[in-house]
């Protein structure tokens, strides 16, 4: 915040002594002899809050100063002095100056300081009002952009998922922010189903940006049908070729063949998905370095089996890391144990299960992350 200055601007010095002694023990207080030098202050001083100019100056006069001044200082109080009555020069300063009050010298001490003490209050007034109208134009723009990240976020994630016959699917995808930096993607095309699950570092509307670069060199993958491991390699390269960014997603592909079932896995640094098989829970563990980070980086895969009534699922760190009001971690327990609970039921109704649990257990406390979890059934 900047110091409330005055600046008293006269070419007498004896005015100018009486001036300054009116304030100098309750404002910091800049002098000037001349328009021009009071101008030369006004430059450099953006806490000027109010001026205080004799009319008759050799240079120029006070109103010619005072209008001179309105582009750098459009909220000062301007005060002008005069020794006579000229009306329209009185009227002219009020009109194109800004010119709050007027005084006739010689004038009274305690009534200027009065009349410079109301001019504060209103100098004060008009500034908290422009920073109010500064902070609302700012919210209101960050309000269009985040929309404009949610239009872009709701054109990069699928608007459905395939209807495969013999298979059920479904998503619970959750934004701890307006915007969020988890994203995913299911494709079906000559046989095969793509899975991929992904999640941006960070949040709001850097995360979603970021994830948005992504998903557009994903999407221009899929129709190719790379294996699993090439793709993350794929990505990888280009991310780290094209965006130097404090960001990097952690990413989990998997491709099906919805004949057989037989399904291949690369992971790059996604939490480890969830295969039932005849009631037994395990998970899918293959390790691997999220996107975008190192140079260079090959993945591995893995290769699974998703038999007749098998349930594959895949989560974000969102789903095990939501925090409750006590600092408590929903943590992977807790998921496992609400899979367990919930995992007879058709995939929508699981979906909604297992998210209400951990809804429930987060209760009144601020999601703290994007949650996404994915459940891929294979009915016969």
């Amino acid at each position: 915040m900047l110091e409330e200055t005055i600046l008293v601007v006269d070419d007498e010095i004896a005015n100018l002594q009486k001036l300054h002694r009116t304030f100098v023990n309750r404002y910091p207080v800049l002098s000037a002899t001349s328009g021009r030098e009071a101008l030369d202050l006004v430059q450099k001083n953006e806490g000027i809050a109010v001026i205080v100019a004799d009319q008759r100056m050799p240079d120029m006069t006070g109103v010619d100063f005072l209008r001179r001044t309105l582009d750098l200082l459009p909220h000062a109080i301007r005060i002008i002095l005069t020794g006579f009555t000229d009306v329209d020069v009185l009227m002219e300063a009020i009109n194109t100056c800004k010119v709050y009050r007027y005084m006739v010298k010689p004038w009274d001490p305690p009534d200027l300081l009065m009349t410079v003490e109301r001019g504060m209050e209103s100098y004060r007034l008009t500034r908290e009002n422009e920073l109010f109208r500064k902070e609302l134009i700012r919210r209101e723009r960050l309000a269009h952009e985040l929309e404009i990240a949610r239009e872009i976020q709701r054109y990069i994630l699928p608007p459905r998922y395939p209807a495969l016959e013999g298979y059920e699917m479904g998503v619970e995808y959750h934004t701890a922010r307006e915007v969020g930096g988890d994203l995913y993607d299911l494709e079906s095309n000559a046989g095969t189903l793509q899975v991929v699950i992904g999640d941006v570092s960070g949040k709001s509307l850097p995360a979603a940006l970021y994830g948005a670069v992504f998903s557009g060199q994903l999407r221009t993958l899929l129709p190719r049908m790379p294996s699993p491991a090439e793709a993350l390699k794929i990505l990888n390269d280009s991310l780290i070729a094209r965006y130097q960014s404090a960001n990097y997603i952690a990413v989990a592909y998997c491709q099906i063949d919805i004949e057989n079932g037989m399904g291949v896995l690369a992971n790059g640094g996604m939490p480890y998905p969830f295969l039932i098989h005849d009631g037994i829970m395990r998970r899918l563990e293959i390790p691997g370095v999220p996107l975008g980070l190192l140079e260079g980086i090959s993945y591995d895969e893995l290769k699974f089996q998703l038999s007749t009534g098998d349930t594959l699922i895949l989560i974000s760190d969102g789903a095990t890391d939501a925090l409750n009001k006590q600092d408590v971690f929903y943590d992977e327990d807790r998921l496992t144990e609400s899979i367990r609970r919930h995992f007879t039921k058709k995939i929508p109704e699981f979906l909604k299960g297992v998210h209400a649990e951990l809804r429930q257990f987060i209760g009144d406390a601020e999601l703290n992350d994007d949650i996404t979890i994915i459940a891929l059934r294979r009915l016969k």
